[in-house]
């Protein structure tokens, strides 16, 4: 129990933040291939969250080991950095901070029960592993690493290498940690997928009967995502890029068969929805990309052509929303007839097995529960959902959305005592950040 406070602990202190300087980020790995930044500061500035405010609700909830953290030498200022690099099954990921007092840090650590079982390393740093993680400290750097190996004696190596700075890469040349290093995102990561074992594509390829350059491809590719915070919404852009330039004329056209969602249907969306999906789509171009991979597999060729009875007529908005009821609705605009859905869902083997109701609202097909016409999926909601979610659903492509209000009266609905006590304490986010979205623009 100790040794999760203690960890949980450093988690909670990334809510506090001093000035700092030096050279801690350089303890990053110089050939990691994913890279992340978590920029507590930002977030608060984004957010509007008073972080005073914040503490004191922590320490309100939680007590004294809270309170401590205060006075436990770590400085935020500036970001932690987070990173996985190695070779083949081979990883090791970890987080990088900077660390304002050595000895303070390690004096609250012999608070909680761990400080005696720090050792010295080779230079000037004092580190703690067992076979689930490390911690290693010096003037500079805080740092926690892992290992894919889940092995003590891996962890010690992982811990040596970044403390000692081995490898020859230079982080100055890492072309993700610039990138994160240069942004203004709260919180950000970015994945070279190259990372990706090869025998691990061989493996899938060999499995799938997919032609390998296909699969190849992804490796190719560099995956990220962005954290910003506007008008009460959390959001996490994601996007994928590739330096090959055939391979990025290939992204290029699979965007093609996203558009701007429109405000066609979203009237529909209620405040009392917990989570929902909008986006708009030229379902047919996306068949022909499916096609053009996987239709050399008779398998997937099979299920492909079974579909694009359906999807094949599928151009505009795609909707889907629940409420706290688990009551749920997807709708898609289309040109489909009620004799081809029900052929579809004939060859399927379910037809009216089929756990759900389907049918037309206007010019949308409608998937909605067992029980519920189709036909009054779509009503203009009386609550209807904030404009600034729907505002910005109309600037993307893509939205998938949580709602946290309503989120946290279901989770408080539930009567478990930790659940109610976890939102008391972080109350002044959620005071702050009423939805949190993953988009793609």
């Amino acid at each position: 129990m100790r040794r999760f406070l203690f960890l949980a602990a450093i988690v909670i202190a990334l809510m506090m933040a001093s000035c700092s300087s030096g050279d801690y980020k350089s303890y990053v790995p110089g050939d990691s291939k994913v890279i992340g930044k978590i920029d507590l500061k930002e977030f608060f500035a984004q957010t509007g969250v008073d972080q005073e405010k914040l503490f004191k609700s922590l320490a309100d909830e939680y007590g004294d080991d809270v309170a401590s953290i205060k006075d436990m030498g770590v400085d935020l200022a500036e970001p932690f950095y987070i990173f996985v690099n190695g070779k083949g099954t081979d990883f090791t990921f970890g987080l990088v901070g900077k660390i304002q007092d050595k000895e303070k840090f390690l004096a609250w650590c012999k608070k909680q029960d761990i400080g005696d079982k720090f050792k010295s390393g080779e230079s000037d740093y004092s580190y703690f592993a067992d076979k689930g993680a490390g911690l290693a400290v010096n003037d500079e750097a805080l740092v926690l690493v892992g290992s894919s190996d889940n092995d003590e004696s891996s962890i010690k190596k992982s811990i040596t290498k970044v403390m000692e700075k081995e490898g020859d890469a230079k982080l100055s040349d890492n072309a993700l940690f610039n990138k994160a290093d240069g942004t203004t995102s709260f919180a950000c990561l970015y994945a070279d997928m190259s990372i990706i074992p090869g025998e691990m594509v061989s493996q899938a390829q060999m499995q799938s009967g997919v032609e390998a350059k296909d699969l190849e491809e992804i490796r190719d590719m560099v995956i990220g995502i962005d954290g910003s915070a506007k008008n009460g919404i959390c959001d996490f852009a994601w996007w994928a890029k590739s330096e090959k330039s055939s391979v990025q004329k290939k992204l290029d056209e699979s965007m093609k068969a996203l558009g701007r969602i429109t405000d066609k249907a979203l009237d529909s969306f209620s405040a009392d929805d917990v989570a929902g999906f909008a986006m708009n789509a030229d379902m047919s171009k996306m068949v022909e990309k499916l096609k053009e991979k996987f239709g050399s597999n008779a398998q997937f060729a099979q299920i492909i052509n079974t579909l694009s009875t359906i999807l094949d007529k599928i151009k505009g908005n795609v909707i889907g929303k629940m409420d706290m009821a688990s009551n749920f609705v997807i709708a898609a605009e289309s040109q489909n007839t009620t004799n081809e859905i029900n052929s579809l869902m004939s060859e399927s083997g379910m037809g009216d097995e089929a756990p759900f109701s389907y049918g037309f609202n206007g010019n949308f097909m409608c998937f909605v529960p067992k029980g519920v016409s189709p036909q009054n999926a779509l009503t203009r909601a009386d609550n209807k959902i904030s404009s600034d979610l729907t505002d910005f659903m109309k600037e993307h492509r893509q939205v998938m959305f949580v709602n946290v209000d309503k989120l946290s009266s279901f989770s408080s609905q539930i009567g478990d005592s930790d659940s109610k006590k976890a939102l008391n304490a972080f109350s002044p986010i959620l005071d702050k950040v009423k939805f949190v979205t993953l988009s793609c623009k």
